[in-house]
């Protein structure tokens, strides 16, 4: 039992010797070949893959491709040796990384110089997000992308009120003055009143903002919202469907939007009139802006007879 066992321990050494002897005489068959792979091009790439192709070459037996983390390198990152084929795909890439490519012929054991995809005098760097890009090229940081923020108490819908209510179109509010005072802030209503009427159709909730008829007019907020203003809208419309004041034709009827910047003293339009053309109609309207610093808003009433309602008044930042 014993001898058998050095017996084994000699078969298996002498295994070894001529199996790594035959590893060694198959690395050493290898020679070079002049076949070189010609108009070797990025085919195609996406988020996570980059496909190269060349053109067949008659006599070669095989191509080994390489992915590579930098021109460089000595280890690729990936390698594949294909037959039959004359493109090949790298397949689960990170998306913002820069990879090279490269791809040699083979004739049997014989191997020829690599190739590499170019971009123009110099081997390519690709990065699947974006395709080529310059050697110390890295992706931009993003810039945030953050939806505008509706300022706090808005939109302001007239609903909550602490107080007693401007009554009439020429009565004072709470602090003595034509105005009134919400969660918002406090608005400046000459002409003006909040009317929860059921007439009042269009309104939302309860509560809609009515002007007066027959006169100019103008709902202006008497504070400032700190942060600019990225967006503005409401909704309006005319005040009733029933009443003289509206139904009576011609309807002539406009809304006017205006901010200012400087504490009221100075106002800017905001594109053209809105017409009120349509009584059954409930109207929005919403301006996209790129405000800074300080501003408030005011909608104005033309002197049309008519009379408009204001609901829903929303400033964003």
């Amino acid at each position: 039992m014993k001898q058998l066992t050095v017996l084994e321990f000699c078969l298996f050494t002498l295994i070894l010797f001529f199996s790594g002897s035959c590893k060694r005489q198959e690395s050493q068959l290898g020679g070079s070949t002049d076949k070189k792979p010609a108009n070797v091009i990025l085919w195609t790439y996406s988020p996570t893959s980059i496909t190269l192709a060349w053109d067949h070459i008659d006599g070669a037996t095989s191509y080994t491709v390489q992915l590579l983390g930098d021109k460089d390198a000595d280890m690729p990152i990936d390698s594949y040796t294909t037959t039959t084929k004359d493109f090949y795909q790298f397949n689960g890439l990170q998306e913002v990384r820069g990879y090279y490519v490269r791809v040699r012929a083979n004739v049997d054991y014989n191997t020829g110089d690599w190739v590499y995809i170019m971009n123009n005098a110099l081997p390519g760097r690709i990065m699947p997000k974006y395709g080529f890009v310059a050697d110390d090229f890295k992706e931009p940081d993003p810039q945030p992308n953050i939806d505008p923020i509706l300022y706090p108490n808005f939109p302001e819908g007239w609903e909550n009120h602490a107080s007693t209510r401007k009554g009439s179109h020429g009565g004072n509010g709470p602090t003595g003055r034509q105005s009134d005072v919400f969660p918002s802030g406090e608005w400046l209503m000459s002409n003006m009143y909040t009317n929860s009427a059921a007439a009042i159709i269009h309104k939302v909730g309860n509560w809609a903002l009515m002007m007066n008829t027959g006169v100019a007019a103008n709902l202006e907020m008497d504070f400032d919202l700190p942060d600019g203003a990225r967006k503005f809208s409401f909704i309006y419309g005319a005040a009733t469907i029933t009443n003289a004041n509206e139904t009576a034709l011609p309807l002539n009827l406009e809304l006017s939007v205006e901010y200012s910047v400087d504490a009221g003293k100075n106002w800017t339009r905001l594109g053209d009139p809105l017409p009120v053309s349509d009584l059954q109609v409930q109207y929005f309207k919403e301006y996209e802006l790129d405000i800074k610093g300080p501003v408030r808003f005011r909608i104005g009433k033309n002197a049309s007879r008519a009379r408009p309602m204001i609901d829903e008044i929303a400033i964003y930042y």
